[in-house]
């Protein structure tokens, strides 16, 4: 009998250039002051989950209504949240993980689309936790996406153009990926999950 065993390897694919890490990292941290936005998987380096938003009340919660509606057409579990930045909603699906950029000022039309090919015979079956994917990533402009065959893939926020791509494993050897990325200074870190026999 065999034992099947995940472990977990990180992979870093560098941002920009030496020496302007401390720009990316000032941007960020900027960046999340504004309650506006949301550019982390978890809203902001402390992890916490919490938008100081306060037009929605325990007062006026009774009158929300439904101001418009996206489908992403991908019928699996949806798990992270979108990314907001500056009136730009990015939302992303489980496999085969496409990223839509949202117009929020345009009742969520769709400015951009990024839809990845991957093989579904070599990377489902190995995948660990369904087909989901936890999120996205932001920093120097790109938004960053660890596509469940392991390829982290950076994406022109603006345009949704592929602006560098790193296949990090293989599924074929049992490696997938679905966590949010997360960026740290000129850094992004993005795990993979990796079936053992």
């Amino acid at each position: 009998m065999t034992m099947k065993l995940r472990t977990v390897s990180l992979a870093i694919l560098a941002l920009i250039m030496s020496g302007m890490e401390l720009a990316v990292a000032d941007e960020l941290l900027e960046m999340q002051k504004n309650s506006d936005n949301w550019i982390m998987p978890a809203g902001n380096y402390d992890n916490q989950r919490y938008s100081k938003l306060d037009q929605i009340n325990t007062d006026n919660a009774k009158d929300l209504r439904v101001a418009w509606t996206f489908s992403t057409g991908v019928l699996r579990g949806h798990e992270g949240n979108p990314l907001v930045i500056d009136g730009t909603m990015y939302v992303h699906t489980p496999f085969p993980n496409k990223v839509f950029a949202l117009d929020l000022d345009e009742e969520g039309a769709i400015r951009w689309k990024y839809e990845p090919v991957q093989n579904y015979e070599e990377t489902v079956p190995v995948m660990c936790c369904d087909t989901i994917n936890r999120g996205l990533a932001y920093g120097d402009g790109k938004i960053f996406l660890a596509q469940a065959d392991t390829t982290l893939v950076a994406l022109d926020a603006k345009t949704g153009k592929v602006a560098r791509s790193v296949k990090r494993d293989d599924p074929k050897q049992g490696a997938t990926s679905t966590g949010a990325p997360h960026v740290f200074k000129d850094k992004v870190f993005a795990a993979i999950s990796k079936l053992m026999t």
